[in-house]
C-alpha cells in the first residue's frame, strides 16, 4: 500500500465531491440568475450549457484521476502502478498550475487565496508525487 498516493487519491475524490455538489449549489445556481452573454456558438442558453458541461467535466476529471491514484496505490504493482502514479501526479500538477495561474491572474495574492482549490490541488499533487517516488 502506497500511503501518500492513497491519501492523494482520497483528497482528489473529496475535491471531486465538493467541486460537483458545492459548485453546483454555491456557484452555478447563482450564476444562472444572471443573464449570460451570447457567443458565436449560440445565445445565453448555450453559454450556460457550455459553463455547466465544462464545470462537471472538471469534476469528473478529479474523480477519474483520484480513482487512478487509489488503484495505483492499493491494487496495482510494479511498472503499471508506477506509470499510473506518475501520470496521476502529472495531471494534478497541471490542475494546480491552471488553478494557480488563472485563479491569481490580475488579482492580489490574498484574494486568490480565498478559494481553497489551488491549495487543495497543489497538496494533492505533492502527495501524489511523494507516492510516485
Amino acid at each position: 500500500m502506497n500511503v501518500p498516493l492513497f491519501l492523494a487519491g482520497l483528497l482528489a475524490l473529496v475535491a471531486a465531491g465538493v467541486h460537483g455538489i458545492a459548485g453546483e449549489l454555491l456557484v452555478l445556481r447563482k450564476l444562472w440568475r444572471e443573464r449570460l452573454p451570447s457567443t458565436q456558438f449560440g445565445g445565453a442558453a448555450m453559454t450556460k450549457a457550455m459553463v455547466h458541461v465544462t464545470w462537471h467535466i472538471t469534476t469528473f476529471a478529479f474523480l477519474a484521476v483520484g480513482v487512478g491514484m487509489i488503484v495505483s496505490a492499493a491494487v496495482l504493482e510494479g511498472d503499471g502502478a508506477d506509470a499510473l502514479a506518475w501520470f496521476s501526479a502529472a495531471v494534478f500538477t497541471g490542475f494546480a498550475a491552471v488553478a494557480v495561474g488563472l485563479g491569481s491572474a490580475g488579482q492580489p495574492l490574498r484574494a486568490g487565496m480565498r478559494h481553497p482549490g489551488p491549495v487543495v490541488l497543489a497538496g494533492t499533487a505533492a502527495l501524489a508525487w511523494w507516492g510516485a517516488f
